[in-house]
């Protein structure tokens, strides 16, 4: 497996609430779970709670899968972490009242050897790349989103809405929520791309594609960030890619050369700004 990851505060924002989260096959962490992880959070709320809640996210899982040894993953695991970290930011929420009605979006993908889940809610986005084809996987929980799905708009007509930041879906403002869970087909070759709307919103799925194909890979996600800003930077930008070079996914040795230079080669990524 090949990874690159960036997030940036963008060209306008002060601060960056978006979060993500790199558990590689060559970490620790996937060596003792048997899994990698991967995952884009959007925060949303005022002073800082939109940081707060996409960090609670990410942090929420990273622990969960360090507590974890899987010999299968399945749909219903990845909906009981959902639950789990919607039950942690909204407990946080309610203990902490300046913080009261934030919320983040999240999209993951949980991998074990040949098997992949997806786990979804808000308008962060899973793409991915087959046979020079870009797919999103992924449905936007947001007011025009579901409009779209109901054919009452275009995507032309949603990617310009003025209210298309305004989000049905979302973790931590509810006691409970319903992500979209669903398996994911790994094919080797397949590059796959977790970004926030700061991505998408700045340039279009044709430049994501332009991106991908890209032959350096190691500088992809900040490739990506760098078009986004070009674009106008409106906003916070995350780009998590991930290719998969051959199945099953294995975690090396923990005292494997091969595990040591990945160790070296990833050293400093998911870098931020």
């Amino acid at each position: 497996m090949k990874i690159s990851s960036f997030t940036h505060k963008g060209m306008v924002r002060q601060n960056n609430e978006d979060s993500c989260l790199v558990i590689p096959p060559w970490s620790g962490i996937s060596i003792r779970s048997g899994a990698c992880l991967f995952a884009v959070a959007d925060g949303m709320g005022g002073q800082n709670a939109g940081e707060i809640a996409s960090g609670l996210a990410v942090e929420t899982a990273r622990r969960w899968l360090e507590s974890v040894k899987l010999r299968e993953i399945s749909i219903e695991i990845v909906e009981e972490l959902f639950g789990q970290i919607n039950l942690e930011i909204w407990n946080y929420a309610q203990k902490n009242p300046e913080a009261s009605g934030m919320g983040t979006t999240l999209s993951l993908i949980l991998i074990h050897q040949s098997t992949a889940i997806c786990g979804h809610i808000g308008d962060s986005r899973l793409y991915r790349l087959r046979n020079q084809q870009l797919a999103q996987l992924t449905n936007d929980h947001t007011l025009v989103g579901e409009q779209v799905r109901m054919g009452k708009m275009t995507l032309e007509q949603a990617r310009v809405h003025p209210t298309r930041h305004i989000l049905s879906r979302v973790l931590g403002a509810r006691q409970f929520v319903t992500p979209d869970i669903f398996t994911v087909e790994l094919v080797p070759s397949d590059i796959f791309l977790l970004c926030s709307d700061g991505v998408y919103g700045m340039i279009t799925d044709q430049q994501i594609l332009d991106q991908l194909k890209q032959p350096e890979f190691s500088e992809l996600a900040g490739s990506i960030i760098d078009a986004a800003n070009a674009g106008g930077g409106k906003d916070n930008c995350t780009a998590v890619v991930l290719k998969i070079e051959e199945l099953p996914v294995a975690s090396p040795g923990r005292f494997s050369l091969d595990r040591l230079r990945n160790l070296i080669s990833h050293w400093g990524d998911a870098g931020s700004v």
